[in-house]
């Protein structure tokens, strides 16, 4: 898969297998079916390309070692197979040509590598957040506004908006580290309906439990006032309710608003997403 990679690389196309002997390469795909429907079968994975990938796409992929790469596609499908290709275990034949952009790993979105973990071969990502954050890092590595990006689709823009759920679990993560609160990383599992994580504080020695919520689903205090430890809870829209208890902290959006604002080195995601936000307030 190595060599995979990087033969795509060099060649400047995505795609996938499916090779078949009698023909090197084609871009008319009734010449390549006749001959790849009796070797392979379904041709499902083939046909999406085809069918879905088109000119100045953009599209998200990574190599064997988790390095990200942002690709602007060239052109549509096409069947094309080199002597390197053909006389070894690179198994790439139904391609699109591309130019690539390697990202850092705090570049990356959530969104964007959620999608990676179910087993597919090729999805689109339909998320509007994750489309325009697409577009806008696309320009800032090109140096100009090759992609429109419009934040207006999304409901009233703003941080917490463009942030994915897992972006902000990890920014209340951050946050309660820069205050002493230390993660115990293997907490952080499914399997942990309640609360996202614990965090140890080790001036004190005490152990909290951490709840973070998105959108308009509120926080209900109350339901944590008899716990025998303490809570932290989040609500990105300050939606809690219930009275105050002493085992119960709330942040709010104003704390982790002024925590983003004032904190240079989080990773770049956070400071790209704050910058798409300054462009639309511009264009205002």
């Amino acid at each position: 898969m190595a060599d995979t990679f990087a033969y795509c690389l060099k060649q400047g196309i995505l795609g996938v297998g499916w090779r078949v002997d009698e023909i090197k390469e084609t871009a008319d795909w009734n010449t390549f079916y006749k001959v790849a429907v009796d070797t392979h079968k379904d041709l499902k994975t083939c046909a999406y390309i085809r069918d879905h990938v088109q000119k100045d796409d953009l599209v998200w992929t990574r190599d064997t070692q988790g390095n990200y790469y942002l690709a602007r596609v060239l052109s549509g499908w096409e069947y094309f197979t080199t002597n390197e290709s053909r006389g070894s275990g690179i198994d790439i034949g139904n391609i699109f040509r591309v130019t690539f952009e390697r990202l850092t790993i705090d570049e990356v979105p959530g969104k964007v590598v959620a999608c990676f973990r179910p087993n597919r071969t090729i999805q689109a990502i339909h998320d509007p957040k994750a489309v325009a954050y697409t577009k806008f890092i696309w320009n800032r590595k090109a140096g100009g506004a090759i992609y429109e990006f419009d934040l207006k689709l999304i409901d009233n823009p703003d941080i917490f908006s463009l942030l994915d759920s897992e972006e902000v679990e990890d920014l209340v993560f951050l946050y309660l580290q820069s205050q002493r609160w230390y993660v115990v990383p293997n907490s952080r599992k499914a399997d942990k309906m309640a609360f996202e994580y614990e965090v140890i504080s080790p001036e004190t020695g005490k152990h909290a439990q951490v709840q973070v919520k998105t959108g308009n689903p509120s926080l209900n205090v109350d339901e944590y006032k008899n716990m025998t430890f303490p809570v932290i809870l989040f609500q990105s829209n300050d939606r809690y309710h219930g009275k105050p208890t002493p085992n119960v902290t709330c942040i709010s959006r104003g704390e982790l608003e002024g925590f983003l604002k004032q904190t240079g080195w989080l990773p770049a995601r956070y400071r790209h997403k704050m910058n798409m936000l300054n462009a639309l307030d511009e264009e205002e």
